[in-house]
């Protein structure tokens, strides 16, 4: 066994939070308030199709990104409005070197608009400008555009837009009208309006909100969305579809920003100016960047918010900063507070909510098979969707520092947050052997660099992988089996949940993990895949 090898290889970081978002869990019917897409890919021809869907009867605004598989980055973003019983469809691929958004017959109210959406590239601001994905020093043309080629997509519910028979009313405007030809809503401008007022506040408390001639009931997000993902090549033939995780649970309150960068001053529906409903102090709030690294006057980003680590009100006590986020001092390359944050303060209630959506997705353990032999090819995609939240950037000359469950930080060459795994595996009759790790030499460890891992099996390719065509985050692994079954364990990772008024704290066991296995027959012109489960074993919370 492996695990005699690594006993002393593995960092165990214990900490204790107080945890007031303990409700956040897996859905097991696939709908939830918050979805996560394990990848995209749309390297070689690669195209991805994304689709989301509302399956309640109530009008829903929902925040839709796009992180690169490096880093967890956010590369893309936009504001999502589905009717009640609605499905919005989109297609990711290049253009021209880009990586942009196509939206296939979809009138969906988006904001920006979808003629915006599609003109837009994938952006690379939030790169570290030293990035070099391979230690030679010399960053290559296609280096960027293939880190941005490669991701996860989160997408989570804002609020629900019930309709109040208002004459301007949000929710009745992104409805469609279905008497026209095409079918289409009945005014985008409405929302468009409302989103892009100059004085509009975030919406964190449930009830009406006016601006701009528009009157808009919110109220606390209700879950009920579903969404699905497909990788297609139509030169190859490869079709992997898979479901998007839902989580339930997420938010008690509305948790809406506008889809704009003017800067942030307040919260809509509280009397005391400068303050939000639990009595934190608000002057223009700005987000995780300080400016320098950003395409956006002063640092303001409103695009961003909100993230996985978001919490609602009620987590939120006067003296915590809820909304807060840290920024990098660009002369110092200190870690400071963004000007303008809810209180002023370390940010509990973001951290707390961050470990509870990685308590919700803790895997201890990673199974699945895999067939190499003849023509067969067989990746897995292993994702943790909330690394970003727990990995910092590298900032130099700075003494970097992670939060459990994770424990190492970025490094500046490449990105790279490297955690060390036990990986055993097996054939189809019970033997078992050490793997040897890019053609080099057989180690009792694995390391998993990146948000998104692509574990190419018995693939020793140097330019993209055999079956899913990753370049930026592929792990070439050596088997001494051509087909069998593995498994990856991540139980030396533990973090110790308190939950608020619980009493002893819980420990939880693991890293937050998506994905799937990846099949593929590689004969030229021919090709045809499929998708296995990644079995994931969890503790019982």
């Amino acid at each position: 066994m492996m695990r005699a090898h690594l006993s002393a290889v593995l960092v165990v970081l214990s900490i204790t939070v107080s945890l007031t978002a303990e409700a956040v869990n897996l859905s097991h019917d696939a709908t939830g308030q918050v979805l996560l897409y394990p990848y995209y890919n749309v390297n070689q021809g690669n195209v991805t199709f994304i689709s989301v869907t509302n399956t309640t009867a109530v009008a829903k605004a929902v925040k839709v990104r796009f992180r690169e598989a490096v880093g967890g980055e956010s590369v893309f973003d936009f504001t999502l409005y589905l009717s009640p019983r609605d499905v919005w469809v989109g297609a990711l691929l290049q253009q021209g070197g880009a990586v942009r958004l196509a939206v296939p017959e979809d009138t969906s109210c988006t904001i920006p608009d979808t003629a915006t959406l599609t003109a837009t590239d994938f952006s690379t601001a939030r790169f570290d400008s030293a990035y070099v994905p391979v230690y030679d020093g010399i960053l290559y043309a296609d280096d960027l555009p293939a880190r941005l080629s490669e991701g996860h997509i989160e997408i989570i519910e804002l609020a629900e837009l019930p309709y109040t028979n208002g004459a301007r009313d949000i929710s009745d405007a992104i409805t469609h009208n279905q008497t026209t030809t095409p079918v289409a809503p009945m005014d985008c401008a409405v929302a468009a309006s409302f989103n892009n007022s100059a004085d509009i506040g975030a919406i964190l408390d449930a009830g009406n909100v006016t601006t701009s001639g528009v009157t808009q009931a919110f109220q606390s997000p209700g879950g009920g969305l579903m969404g699905n993902a497909a990788i297609f090549n139509a030169s190859s033939g490869i079709y992997f579809p898979y479901n998007a995780t839902a989580l339930r649970a997420f938010a008690t309150n509305p948790i809406w920003w506008p889809q704009n960068s003017e800067a942030f001053t307040h919260v809509e529906g509280v009397a005391t100016v400068g303050e939000d409903s639990a009595g934190n102090a608000i002057s223009n709030y700005r987000t995780a960047d300080n400016g320098s690294t950003v395409p956006s006057a002063g640092g303001t980003l409103n695009r961003d918010l909100p993230d996985l680590s978001t919490p609602s009100m009620a987590e939120v006590s006067a003296d915590s900063s809820a909304y807060m986020a840290f920024s990098h001092d660009a002369a110092s390359g200190e870690q400071v507070i963004n000007s303008g944050s809810f209180g002023g303060s370390v940010p509990d209630a973001k951290r707390d909510k961050a470990l509870a959506v990685s308590a919700a997705l803790a895997g201890r353990e990673i199974r699945g098979e895999y067939i190499t032999s003849g023509d067969y090819g067989t990746e897995w995609v292993v994702t943790f969707p909330t690394k970003y939240l727990h990995v910092p950037d590298y900032v130099t000359g700075v003494e970097n520092t992670s939060t459990s469950p994770f424990v190492a930080y970025e490094t500046v060459e490449n990105g790279q947050a490297c955690h060390n795994m036990w990986f055993e595996h097996w054939n189809r009759e019970e033997d078992e052997y050490e793997p040897v790790i890019n053609n080099w030499f057989p180690i009792p460890n694995l390391d998993l660099c990146h948000n998104v891992n692509i574990i190419a099996l018995n693939d020793g390719s140097n330019q993209y992988t055999n079956v899913l065509s990753s370049k930026a985050v592929k792990l070439g692994l050596l088997l001494d089996f051509s087909d069998g079954w593995a498994s990856i364990g991540l139980e030396a990772y533990v973090s110790e949940l308190t939950v608020s008024g619980a009493g002893d704290p819980s420990t939880v066991i693991g890293l937050p993990v998506i994905g799937f296995v990846a099949v593929a027959d590689m004969v030229s012109g021919i090709e045809r895949g499929g998708l296995f489960p990644l079995h994931i074993t969890a503790d019982e919370q």
